[in-house]
């Protein structure tokens, strides 16, 4: 039996593509990091079927489309808000982008499984007093996926910078 090793919401990494509509490879990945929470609810579309030879009837999932709400507390130069917040200031109805989800699950020669989707981003609200803005990111589509390598540095103005690589399955 494997060593349990406990989930830490550090280890685990969730990334939006910053600049939309530009080709495979040359994302702009900027790391979703100043939000208190981080729910993916799986939103699974499901038929029901009620066979003549069952007394009940029976469920089949056909999907699952996970969305998440992310409550992003505002920090002016990060890139994620800067992105969100020019949709929410543009009010902008063309949210389509890119998100990476990277775990801290681990493939069996070590590296961090992870996933790549389509996905559009909605803003929710926006409350001025407590300086939260909250988005919601739904997928669209279906996910590539694969592992990714995140490496950590350190910018000219002294703010963590995360830069992740992804492999999808079978390249």
């Amino acid at each position: 039996m494997a060593k349990l090793e406990k989930l830490k919401k550090n280890l685990n990494y969730l990334f939006l593509n910053t600049t939309p509509g530009v080709g495979k490879g040359s994302e702009t990945w900027a790391r979703v990091g100043k939000s208190t929470d981080w729910t993916d609810t799986m939103n699974a579309k499901t038929t029901t079927y009620d066979f003549i030879e069952d007394s009940g009837p029976t469920d089949e999932i056909e999907s699952y489309q996970p969305s998440t709400s992310m409550p992003l507390t505002a920090y002016i130069g990060d890139p994620v808000y800067e992105y969100v917040f020019a949709l929410y200031h543009k009010q902008n109805v063309d949210g389509k982008t890119k998100a990476m989800r990277v775990f801290q699950n681990k493939t069996d020669d070590g590296k961090n499984i992870a996933q790549v989707s389509d996905c559009m981003v909605t803003i929710e609200n926006y409350n001025f007093a407590t300086g939260i803005i909250t988005f919601s990111i739904k997928q669209s589509g279906t996910p590539k996926t694969g592992t990714a390598e995140v490496t950590e540095s350190t910018n000219t103005d002294g703010n963590k910078v995360y830069t992740p690589v992804f492999t999808e399955e079978g390249e």
